[in-house]
Formats: C-alpha cells, structure tokens, sequence
C-alpha cells in the first residue's frame, strides 16, 4: 500500500509494477472462448453419438438382421467401454498432457466412427462402437480439464454453464439430426451416414484442437494405477452387462452371480484405491474427494438424473417408431419442442442460478418429471391416435425442466476441485454419469418391454400396448428425478453460496430490501425475514472462522477475501450505525452472542500461542472485523486513498499482502 504522501499517479504505477511481477496471466478472453468452442465440439460429438444411435434402431435391425437385444449393445457398448475407461482417460490426461489426450481421442473417436459406418454385420458394429467409447473416454474428461485450467471466477461458472447445456442439446439434437440423416437416405446408406457425420467434424476438431489448445504440463512424479483400471472396469462390467443382456437371455444364472459379485468387486475397489493413496501412490479414484459431502451428493445426483434421462430418451425413440410407427424423420422432429426449450433454458440458466443457488437443479428435476408425467398421460388418453402436435406442451416442460436439471448440474459438482485434481474429478463426474446412462438404458428397456410383453394382433394393437408400456414406465422415471431433488437438499452450502433460493443471492434488491424494510421502521416489520438473513450471515461467518488459517497476518487477509460475499450485509450495517449511532439496535440480542464468539476466538488462539497474548481478544475481534470491512464499508475513502475501487484485483492482492505483513509486525 502507499506510503504516506504518495500521490494517486504514483499509487497507479506502484500498483502496475506490482501487476506486471505477478505470475503469467491465463489466456486472453477471447483465447478462452475460442479454446472452449473446440472442446465442446468434442463434448458434442460425444454425447451426439451416445443419442444418436436411438433413432436409429429400427433400421439398423432391419439393415443387420438383428434382434433389438442385438442393438441394445450397439448402444451399451459404447456407453459401457466409455463408462469403464472415462477415470482411467482422465488420469491420463494427468499423467500424460490434456492436450494429448484430447487430440488422441478425438482421432480414435473419428476412426471408430468411419468403423461403425462400413460396418457389414452387427458384431462389427457393437466392437466398433466399444472402439469408439475408447475414444470418447480418452477424449472427454479433457475437456472438464481443460474448463479447469482455463477458466477463472465467474467465466469458469459461465462455460461450465455451456458444457452442460453442450451435452442436453447434443442428446436432444442426435435425435432430430439422427431423423434427417435417415430421411436423406444419403447415396442409399440408411443409417451409416450417421456414424459417418463425424469424419469432416472430427478432422476439423483435431486440426483446430492443435493450434488452439495450449500445451499443458503433464505429471511426471506418478504412474497409471493399472490395479485401479482393471477393478473400476471390473466392477462395472459386472454390474452393467447382466441388466443389459438378462431379459434377452431369459436371465441365466450367471447373470445373478456377476450381480451379486459387483458388490464385493466394489468394495475392493475402493478399498485398494485407499490403501494405495495411503501408502503415497496415485490411486485411479480419489477416495478423498468422496469424504466431501458435495462430491458424494454431486455424484448421486448425476447418476439419477442421467439414469432417468437415459431410459426416457431410449424408450420415446422405441415407442415413436416402432410402438406407433413413425418414420424416422417424423420421430426425430417430434423432439424439436422439447429441444427448443431446453436450447432456450439453457441460456437463461446462468442468469437464473445467481437466483436459486443450488435449488435450480430441484426445480429442474421437479418440471422434468412433471413433463415425464403429462407424456405419459397423453400417451395413455391418445392411444394409437397420438400425434406429434399432442405431444408438444409436455414436451415443452420437459425440455425446460432438462436444461435447469443439467446444464448447471456439471459446475455444481466439480466447481470447488482443485485444478490440478481437474482430470481425476472429472473422470469421477463423468464415469458416474455414463454409469448412469448403462443403468438408464437397461431399466427402462427392462421395465418397458416387461410391460409391453408380446401383442397379439395388428398395429392397433401393438399401438395400445407401446402406449400401456409408455405410460407404465415414465412415472418411474419421474419417481427417480424427485429423490435427485430431494439429496439436491443434502447438498453443503458453502460460505459464499445461498442456501436461500430466493431472497440471499438476490443482493441487487431482495435482501437490500429486507435490510431497508427492517431499518426504517426500527425492526418492526420485516421481522422474519430478516431473521432469516441474519442466519445465513452467521452460517457464512461461521464457515469462515472454522476455515481461517493459523496465522494471524493470514487470519486477516483470509476474512478481508471472505467478506466480499456480504456486499448487502454490509451496506445494512453502514445505513443502520447512521441510523441509530452507539444506541441498541433491533434484534442486538442475537447479535451479540454471534460477535462474542469471534472474541472467544481471539481468546482460544492466544491460549494456542496463534496470537499475542498481551494483546485485548475483544480488540483483536474488533480489529480482524474492521481490517476486513472498512475498505468495502467506506469506499470512497479507499477509492481516494488509493487510486482504485475496494473491488479492484490489484487493490485486493495489495490489501490482502498488506494484512498479512500487519499480522506478521503483531506477532513479533
């Protein structure tokens, strides 16, 4: 900070030589942009694939003379390959650069699709497809990665905002796109053109992702957990592949065998990945970042969503064409409303988060299974009438219901992991969402030709009984959304989140009116409101003090970085000393005790020897209070003294080093 005397200009040029010694910036706005562009065209191709393949079902039947358990594992087997190697692709990405990793994937991914296009039979096809999850699973942990290292702050929320809206709009659009492609009937390919779209994407991602994409510095300390590899896949395989397979084969008994041995395949899993971690190995899976409650909510309620999002996608593309017989084209369209809607939701989600916190994901799970539910309703009461038109308001729901469900869904979970964790997290994050995709699929395809059995009679009567089973099995999948929302509840609200949805995050005017509603009538009216606010106030500062360092020059540098999260709490406290000077103020009785405990932790640090013991723990209360508020409490005298605003970068790291130095003089 400025020495006595200094003048603005020269606070300005102090200020700037201190910017221009400061570690290497990332890269320049509109390089981040044009970075995410490129991955996300791999976030698209990806998830595009995955849906794609459910339109079209029938004509790949029909084209390979198989059964539909036979195409059920062209779908499984890429998500299945996908899910078992997506940890193992982002430890990779770790170990041997993100950059490569992506570039490597996106080329396997693309040469696998040529594979799955000039596919002759439909074994060929299924072991392409598995290629092809290899591929995906080198290729998209990277890019959560990449969003990680990229971004900072607020841009970080924003693309991973656009991820996650990138992967609803890839599933919904593999469905129109799927349609078209099948309706050209290109050079009398059928549905190989869809596999073979990725080629001139792929190949233009993989020229653009090397000249864009920065180098990144890989770990060179640690080494691929094969032990980690081989049970994670395990597990999976044994878990996934009998719910896939069992209804076709008339459930055997090994397929309750490999059931019952993915249990304690699990458990050796993580108790292997523990004792690796403990023994200081780079374990596959970060067992540590379980413990945190929002890593283990985060994971239960993508593998719900993505169980329930599954299952609807695959069973609407069945029961459209081959339950009431629409082509492929018509099946495909008949999605645009509810693509059109999440498109659109997508776009008003990140201005819609600042508003709902977290409760954004329940709100979108509850309208999606609503929308769920009016599907199924007009489905039952159309019967083999139904038509596109009828379907659209519930579609409509659902499509907004999705995109509030996923889009922020994906920053919700990984947004606190540590960069360097980026690869690993977000192997965890999307292992757990393809897991959920393996799961979707199979029950839903279970419950619904359970429900469907076999129809005796013409289309009629195949109509009535696709609308029975339709009817029978989306409910289900709505059942599955709300227990999302429910652990949506569970989910910790940090120290600068809301765990009001709608009056905390709403600084702009809700709590300010709160604040000034309470204030000028002297605390009588307002009343609960504002008790209400002043909770959350106390559940942050609380946070605060059990997360504050040791020292005392970082204990006040660490609450001045805190407080920028109480922006109209503090403009509450500035209007209300004008209002009332050294008198008692509304509700002090339940303020004091809150302020007494920030003595008693003054007190406890100087029994510890963390602070001086000379020194008043009620002034030095008072003194970490105001070092950590003044300059946002009176900001124009910092803007005055220094030459910048309190919220200025620059004045934050100065006033931040500042403290520390201050702490520093106090212990000596």
């Amino acid at each position: 900070m400025p020495e006595t005397g200094q003048s603005i200009s020269e606070v300005g040029e102090a200020l700037a030589s201190k910017a221009a010694a400061a570690p290497a910036a990332p890269p320049p706005e509109s390089r981040q942009w044009l970075i995410l562009a490129v991955v996300l065209v791999g976030t698209f191709m990806v998830i595009l694939d995955g849906a794609i393949v459910n339109v079209a079902i029938p004509a790949i039947r029909a084209g390979l003379h198989t059964s539909f358990g036979g195409v059920e594992l062209v779908v499984s087997g890429y998500t299945m390959t996908y899910a078992c190697l997506l940890v193992t692709g982002g430890r990779l990405g770790d170990l041997f650069g993100r950059r490569r990793l992506f570039i490597l994937g996106l080329l396997g991914f693309t040469a696998a699709s040529l594979l799955c296009g000039i596919a002759p039979n439909a074994a060929f096809l299924i072991g392409s497809r598995a290629l092809q999850g290899i591929g995906a699973a080198l290729m998209y942990p990277q890019v959560l990665a990449v969003i990680q290292t990229t971004f900072q702050a607020e841009r970080r929320g924003k693309a991973l905002g656009l991820f996650g809206s990138v992967i609803g709009l890839a599933a919904i659009a593999g469905q129109v796109i799927g349609g078209g492609l099948l309706a050209l009937d290109l050079f009398g390919w059928t549905w190989r053109p869809v596999f073979l779209v990725n080629l001139p994407v792929g190949l233009l991602a993989v020229v653009a992702a090397y000249f864009i994409i920065p180098r990144d510095r890989p770990e060179s300390h640690s080494k691929l957990d094969l032990g980690g590899v081989v049970l994670s896949a395990t597990t999976l395989l044994l878990f996934s592949v009998p719910l896939l397979e069992g209804r076709d084969l008339g459930w055997p008994w090994w397929t309750f065998l490999c059931l019952a041995l993915s249990i304690p395949a699990g458990f050796a899993l993580l108790r292997y990945e523990r004792r690796l971690a403990d023994g200081g190995g780079s374990p596959l899976i970060r067992t540590d970042l379980l413990r945190e409650p929002a890593m283990r909510y985060g994971l239960a309620i993508a593998a719900l969503f993505l169980v329930s999002y599954a299952g609807y996608m695959l069973i609407q593309a069945v029961y459209l064409q081959s339950g009431l017989g629409y082509s492929p084209l018509k099946s495909g369209l008949t999605y645009t409303p509810s693509a059109v809607a999440f498109l659109l939701m997508s776009l008003a989600a990140p201005r819609i988060v600042p508003i709902l916190g977290r409760q954004i994901l329940a709100v979108g799970y509850i309208i999606a299974a609503l929308g769920y539910c009016a599907v199924a309703a007009t489905a039952a009461a159309a019967g083999p009438s139904l038509s596109p038109w009828e379907l659209a308001p519930a579609l409509v729901v659902t499509g907004i219901g999705q995109a509030l469900g996923l889009s922020p869904m994906i920053g919700t979970v990984i947004s606190g992991v540590a960069p360097e964790d980026a690869g690993s997290a977000s192997g965890m994050v999307t292992t757990t969402m393809q897991t959920g995709n393996v799961l979707g699929v199979a029950l839903a395809g279970l419950l619904y030709f359970t429900a469907l059995g076999t129809p005796v009679g013409g289309a009629h009567a195949v109509a009535t009984a696709s609308a029975h089973a339709f009817s029978i099995t989306l409910p289900v999948s709505a059942a599955v959304l709300l227990v999302a929302a429910f652990l949506v509840q569970r989910l910790p609200v940090g120290p600068d989140a809301s765990g009001n949805a709608l009056i905390e995050r709403l600084p702009g005017w809700a709590s300010g009116f709160a604040y000034s509603m309470f204030l000028s009538t002297g605390g009588r009216a307002g009343d609960h409101l504002f008790a209400d606010l002043l909770e959350h106030v106390k559940t942050r500062r609380r946070a605060r003090m059990e997360a504050a360092p040791d020292r005392l020059g970082d204990l006040l540098a660490h609450y001045f970085e805190q407080e920028s999260a109480d922006g109209p709490w503090l403009q509450y406290l500035q209007r209300e000393a004008l209002a009332f000077g050294d008198r008692p103020v509304p509700r002090e009785d339940e303020r004091e005790p809150f302020i007494q405990l920030k003595v008693a932790e003054m007190r406890d640090r100087q029994e510890r020897g963390l602070a001086p013991a000379d020194l008043d723990p009620q002034l030095l209360a008072l003194l970490s209070f105001s070092v950590a508020t003044y300059p946002r409490l009176l900001r124009q005298i910092t803007r005055m003294t220094t030459g910048v605003t309190a919220e200025d970068p620059r004045f934050v790291a100065e006033w931040s080093d500042f403290l520390r130095k201050l702490g520093e003089r106090i212990d000596r």
